[in-house]
């Protein structure tokens, strides 16, 4: 060691080829100003870590042999303090502890004060046990997951970025993870999708955590008891009347509020308008909706919830129906509810509530595709033609057994649009009459059976739907398919000194049902109690389909008019009603029609009343009696005037409406 001098540590060394303390620089420098002496040769400084001292000037720090201090600080005469690196770690931790205390503070309270305005319980009574599993189980999951992974299109994994019940992107995207090689044909979006990483697009990704942001209420716009009040009224009087409650299993607005946002908002504005004087908050809801669906147009992440909300606004929001029933279905298949029923028919028990969401959508496609004169979005696949297996599944309840009754009948109803269509102007053919008949003895055969029998009057009773539901769907059944008998017959044919009608035998019974079937269902409304007190919070579609039969019954009686011979070329000039169509063989009797539908207004004026100004049941009041008041009574007995014009421009004296109103009532029989 004395034979040969020690290198110099660069002045570039980084601070671990330098970190040596200064006790280990001081027995350094002994151990060779001994080794020095006994070979009798004198040691130079050594050159250590720089202290603290020549760390500041930027110079070399040399320890001379057998001292502790540098020769700067002995030259200087100051203390020489050993540099530490460390040491701004360690002040910037005492720092940032000093004011941890308090920012927790902070946080504390900025956390109580959201939960307390959210009507959600208090920091202290949250339990952190699920939230210690979770993250076990995900460790556990990555300790178990191999760290290398085959770069195979086929086997990419996407779902774990997307948490909860939402799916990833794509269509179909829950079937990605499941296929191999063996699918030698596949889908070709699912194809495309595993091709290429639907991650990388960032057109409509959206993060799934603001799915379900804060609500209206969180956001001040709907107070939390008028809330309350909202939410409870739907669970108590419309949720029912949705097959026992399907489509809202909530029984506390903070659940509801917890799910989704989406149905809480559709829930609360659904409410306000079937309450009276609720104009407001029915604004501030129905804004809020609007708003939330305008905004998850191009989401893909979904839930059931959003499918249920979707649900509820269609069958009640009468503006937004055909689009929120549409983005359902839409909905639904990109979470392949489809698929459902094949995996709940292998016995997956967990697909259960998947496949009655299906059947809640097929019905609601059909009641307005019916109602709008358009083809449904949904056919008849196997799922369909197969519902009445959820019934012997030991899971179904009372709501399931209406809700496959209902699929049912919108089967009938569904081929029977098919095979005729939506052109008012194509007139049957002889053959299509003999189909005609086919359908009306399938939905004879639905009646009797789900007619409500005695072994079922219990249920009836504890049930919220009434107990002739299914009757009145019956009829209006049997007039939808029954009425395009009538078709091509206009004013304008009629209007001849001679109506040249070809009423054949089938044409004059299709419609003596269509005409039977709208009479009795203006007479079961305006006669059942019970269907009374459940109309207002019955779906949208059977408002319609109710004031479609009245109106029907008006058109019958005019569409038959004639108008006065010298007046044929002038189009306001009144017509004159006959007292019947005998002469065309239909039963119709037109002070017998209009004394029932006189009748029916009066009972939905009566209903409507516990509703908002808003509700579809006040506007078909008001346009039937608009049309009611175009009917005077004519120069003989039982025959009628109905003007082309508004009764406002035109109105008759007090005494005349007086005598037309007394032969109404007594008319009716």
């Amino acid at each position: 060691m004395s034979g040969k001098k020690r290198p110099k540590p660069s002045d570039d060394c980084g601070d671990d080829a330098r970190g040596r303390s200064r006790a280990g620089s001081t027995a350094a420098t002994s151990t060779t100003t001994i080794a020095g002496i006994t070979n009798g040769q004198t040691q130079k400084p050594l050159l250590t870590r720089a202290c603290a001292e020549c760390k500041r000037h930027k110079i070399k720090c040399f320890v001379q042999p057998g001292e502790t201090a540098c020769t700067k600080c002995v030259k200087s005469g100051i203390h020489c303090v050993p540099h530490n690196f460390a040491q701004k770690f360690i002040d910037d931790d005492a720092a940032w502890k000093s004011q941890a205390t308090s920012t927790l503070e902070q946080l504390k309270e900025a956390v109580e004060h959201l939960l307390q305005r959210n009507d959600l319980p208090e920091l202290a009574k949250l339990d952190g046990t699920a939230v210690m599993q979770r993250s076990l189980q995900q460790q556990q999951q990555q300790q178990h997951t191999p760290s290398v992974q085959t770069l195979s299109p086929l086997t990419t994994d996407h779902t774990s970025l997307v948490e909860g019940n939402f799916t990833s992107e794509g269509p179909s995207a829950g079937a990605r993870d499941k296929q191999d090689d063996s699918d030698l044909v596949p889908l070709p979006m699912n194809n495309l999708y595993n091709l290429t990483d639907p991650n990388n697009s960032r057109l409509i990704r959206v993060d799934p955590a603001d799915v379900n942001g804060p609500d209206l209420i969180s956001q001040g716009v709907l107070s939390l008891a008028e809330a309350e009040f909202l939410f409870n009224h739907y669970r108590d009087h419309i949720n029912p009347l949705l097959w026992d409650g399907i489509l809202c299993s909530h029984t506390t607005l903070t659940a509801a509020r917890q799910s989704s946002s989406l149905l809480v908002t559709v829930v609360l504005t659904v409410a306000a308008l079937h309450v009276p004087n609720r104009e407001q908050s029915l604004h501030a809801t129905y804004g809020a909706f609007v708003s939330l669906m305008r905004g998850s147009c191009l989401l893909r992440c979904h839930n059931l919830d959003i499918i249920r909300a979707l649900c509820i606004g269609s069958f009640y929001l009468t503006s937004l129906s055909w689009a929120l029933c549409s983005r359902a279905v839409r909905v639904a298949t990109e979470m392949n509810l489809h698929k459902s029923s094949l995996r709940f028919a292998r016995g997956c028990q967990e697909s259960y509530e998947r496949v009655r969401l299906w059947y809640v959508l097929y019905v609601c496609d059909h009641q307005f595709a019916l109602a709008y004169g358009r083809p449904p979005l949904m056919h008849e696949d196997a799922a369909i033609r197969n519902a009445e297996k959820l019934l012997s599944s030991g899971l179904s309840s009372k709501g399931d057994h209406g809700l496959i009754a209902q699929v049912k009948l919108f089967r009938i109803l569904s081929s029977g649009y098919f095979m005729y269509g939506c052109d008012p102007d194509l007139e049957l053919a002889d053959q299509d009459f003999e189909r005609l008949q086919r359908f009306n003895i399938s939905v004879d055969h639905w009646r009797l059976e789900h007619s409500p029998t005695k072994d079922k009057e219990a249920d009836a009773k504890a049930s919220s739907i009434p107990s002739k539901a299914n009757t009145l769907y019956y009829h209006l059944a049997r007039f939808q398919l029954n009425a395009v008998s009538l078709r091509n017959i206009s004013a304008r044919e009629v209007a001849k000194d001679e109506p040249n009608l070809d009423m054949n035998l089938d044409r004059q019974e299709a419609s003596n049902i269509a005409i039977t079937s709208a009479m009795s269902t203006a007479r079961l409304i305006a006669d059942d109690e019970d269907l009374q007190r459940a109309l207002i919070g019955l779906p949208i579609f059977t408002h319609a389909m109710v004031a479609v039969c009245a109106n029907f019954l008006l058109k019958m009686a005019v569409v038959f008019g004639e108008a006065d011979v010298g007046s044929i070329g002038d189009k306001g000039a009144p017509l004159y009603i006959p007292r019947d169509l005998s002469q065309y063989g239909l039963n119709f009797h037109t002070k017998t029609a209009l004394a029932t539908v006189e009748r029916l207004v009066v009972v939905l004026e009566r209903v409507a009343d516990h509703a908002s100004q808003r509700h579809v049941a006040r506007q078909v009041v008001t346009g039937l009696r608009e049309l009611l008041q175009r009917f005077s009574p004519g120069r003989t007995a039982d025959c009628f005037i109905y003007s082309l014009t508004r009764a406002k421009e035109h109105a008759h004296s007090s005494s005349s409406t007086h005598r037309w109103r007394s032969m109404m009532a007594v008319g009716y029989h």
